[in-house]
């Protein structure tokens, strides 16, 4: 967990190492501008029995929100457990019981709790920096009709890239992203130039990060749309061809840029 401030989150997983269940828990130890944030956290569930373990500088930050229970069912989160989290911000989470994922996702925090390298992961899950880059690029580079995009960063050169590629050959575009609106930044304003239709939204607050492709295929995890998340930070999602789950997203999407600003330089 990147961030584990909110007293009721901490409280629960406390209490599960209390009801007897093994509680393991790998926290970011200086999240950006919020250095120490997690050090009550830390402090809590030590005193309570879990095993709780700082990231390892292997990554420039472990910004994955995701865990799994029982080693049957595997969550993966856009939002950190804070209060803005978990009742402000607009963020998605997506439970998953495939089998292949829960331990692809077990394989994961196992390594990464002793610092050692993984392989891109089986199944559904995606993660940075093992496989994050080329399977987002390949989503957006296989849409032929839509996409909707909700994301708090895009900055990457090649996903914009890729996203004014899909414009050129016609693909419907969505995107919305926290703003603000005025000073806009150069891949908000040439998606706009190119037809994309492209909001600032801060009501919910944007936190999510999903995409849409041709209303069946769905991202949705801790990634952003930046260089380091995709290369460099521990991230966790999940790729899911799911076309009700991704009609019911893209409909949350579209909803967010009705109630967004168009950006200006």
């Amino acid at each position: 967990m990147y961030l584990l401030t909110d007293a009721g989150a901490i409280a629960a997983i406390a209490g599960r190492a209390a009801a007897g269940c093994e509680v393991r828990v790998i926290l970011e130890p200086a999240p950006y501008q919020a250095d120490g944030a997690n050090q009550t956290a830390y402090d809590q569930l030590a005193a309570a029995g879990v095993d709780v373990r700082w990231s390892l500088p292997r990554f420039t930050y472990t910004h994955a929100k995701a865990f799994t229970i029982d080693h049957k069912r595997l969550a993966v989160l856009t939002l950190n457990l804070t209060g803005a989290g978990l009742g402000g911000n607009r963020e998605y989470a997506a439970i998953d019981d495939d089998p292949t994922d829960v331990a692809a996702a077990e394989t994961i925090f196992t390594a990464d709790r002793l610092g050692a390298a993984t392989a891109a992961p089986a199944g559904q899950l995606i993660a940075s920096p093992e496989s994050s880059r080329p399977t987002l690029l390949a989503l957006v580079g296989g849409a032929r009709a839509s996409l909707a995009l909700e994301t708090e960063e895009l900055s990457d050169a090649a996903i914009v890239s890729a996203l004014l590629d899909a414009r050129a050959r016609g693909v419907a575009m969505t995107v919305v992203w926290p703003g603000p609106a005025a000073g806009a930044g150069a891949p908000f304003t040439t998606l706009v130039a190119a037809g994309a239709t492209v909001r600032a939204a801060d009501a919910p607050p944007i936190h999510g990060k999903v995409l849409v492709a041709d209303d069946r295929t769905l991202y949705v995890g801790s990634v952003n749309l930046s260089a380091t998340s995709l290369d460099d930070n521990r991230e966790l999602g999940l790729l899911l061809a799911a076309p009700q789950t991704a009609a019911e997203v893209e409909a949350i999407v579209a909803d967010d840029a009705a109630g967004g600003a168009a950006p200006a330089p």
